[in-house]
């Protein structure tokens, strides 16, 4: 088969849509390959007899005056199920090995002409579903906790939690909340200190008194501010004078002899913590809205600490925070005539930066940047998932001024 992939991002609001095809076929300077822009479809048609190639690469978008006798491979990509397509409108044509991109203009579908156009309210199908988050545990529940690693009991014997209560974000400031103090006697602001028997949690960690953890874990992690397992030295979470703050990806909870993560989550990718890191990262975007509805860019910093001077950070900017995307049903295409599906997606800009650099310090500082911890686990398992769904996009478009592109999920 002639297109091995497609993608096409369509922007109703935009009015236009890129078109990126993978080929099975890898073109070289002298290009014998023809693409129609049809109102109802896009059609390919490959040539391997150069006599026979009726356009060079100079025109190669045509309308008419071809025939699909004259190719070897003619390939259709039927789109009016999604938009209308302006025919004669392809620009950005750019061919390099199998990879064909461009753009082309588009009508609405729903009416209105150049200078109008009737807009409807957007259908809660139509937009990126949020993974929701389950709390699989509740107050007087006697658990253990373990390392998720090697089993290893690190909580004292059993406990159980009086009250299990959603910390609020830590992107705001309490005292724009309250009318007055709340701190308790705290002298950091934001900082809440569970009693012995809180679980708090937010996002995929959940924060604790340490006297609900074992001695020999706390005495091992004395000196530490990273919790680590006194046996297998597991990455755990991170310690702030009388509070341990331990990610769900890193321990379990034991509850009458079965083991069980203290958050669940409904829609799963089957891998605990690529969701976990997808939820985060869809969380932080919408506390993004909190007083700033109208914000055009999400940016967001996502830092690991390795050790009590060395973190890691990734810097995501959000591109599209719902893209409607257009990709081909079959993994592997075998018919000429190819079939769409429509999703939407997030697309992002992601960096990795291993040490506080000028970059880091400037997002850090900038008040609509959002930030969080997050696990070693989910550092490293969120990173290699970003370069993964970077591969859905075309080698030539994967980098730009030092971000590589993906999506957050396919």
């Amino acid at each position: 088969m002639l297109v091995k992939n497609v993608i096409v991002e369509l922007r109703s609001r935009l009015r236009s849509c890129n078109v990126y095809i993978t080929t099975n076929i890898d073109f070289k300077k002298n290009c014998n390959l023809k693409i129609s822009i049809q109102a109802n479809c896009i059609v390919l048609n490959y040539y391997n007899d150069c006599d026979k190639r009726r356009d060079s690469l100079s025109s190669i978008e045509s309308l008419s005056d071809y025939s699909d006798d004259d190719s070897n491979v003619t390939c259709s990509i039927p789109i009016n199920e999604f938009c209308y397509v302006i025919p004669n409108s392809m620009s950005c044509l750019k061919i390099d090995n199998n990879t064909v991109s461009f753009r082309i203009l588009t009508e609405p579908k729903n009416g209105g002409g150049f200078y109008s156009e009737f807009l409807t309210t957007k259908s809660l199908e139509n937009t990126v579903k949020i993974n929701k988050l389950n709390v699989n545990l509740q107050s007087n529940e006697y658990v253990k906790v373990i390392c998720s690693n090697c089993s290893n009991i690190v909580s004292n014997g059993l406990v159980k939690f009086d009250r299990i209560l959603e910390l609020p974000t830590t992107n705001i400031d309490m005292s724009e909340w309250f009318c007055h103090g709340h701190g308790h006697g705290s002298t950091t602001p934001n900082e809440v200190t569970p009693n012995k028997q809180d679980f708090l949690y937010r996002l995929t960690f959940f924060v604790v008194n340490h006297n609900i953890l074992s001695d020999k874990t706390n005495k091992f992690n004395a000196k530490r501010v990273i919790y680590h397992c006194n046996r297998c030295l597991a990455w755990l979470g991170l310690k702030n004078k009388d509070t341990v703050k331990l990610y769900n990806s890193d321990v379990k909870l034991i509850q009458n002899n079965v083991e069980k993560r203290a958050f669940g989550h409904k829609n799963t990718t089957g891998d605990l913590i690529i969701d976990d890191f997808i939820y985060t990262i869809e969380c932080m975007m919408n506390e993004f809205n909190l007083g700033m509805q109208y914000t055009l860019m999400y940016k967001i910093v996502l830092e690991c600490s390795i050790s009590v001077t060395n973190k890691q950070y990734l810097l995501i900017w959000i591109m599209d925070k719902e893209l409607q995307v257009l990709r081909n049903k079959d993994e592997i295409i075998l018919t000429d005539k190819i079939k769409l599906q429509s999703t939407f997606l997030t697309k992002v800009l992601y960096k990795i930066e291993n040490a506080l650099n000028d970059e880091v310090e400037t997002w850090l500082s900038d008040p609509s940047v959002i930030s969080t911890d997050i696990s070693k686990s989910m550092f490293c398992r969120g990173v290699d998932h970003l370069k993964k769904m970077s591969l859905k996009v075309p080698e030539m478009f994967r980098y730009t001024n030092g971000y590589s592109i993906s999506y957050l999920k396919v």
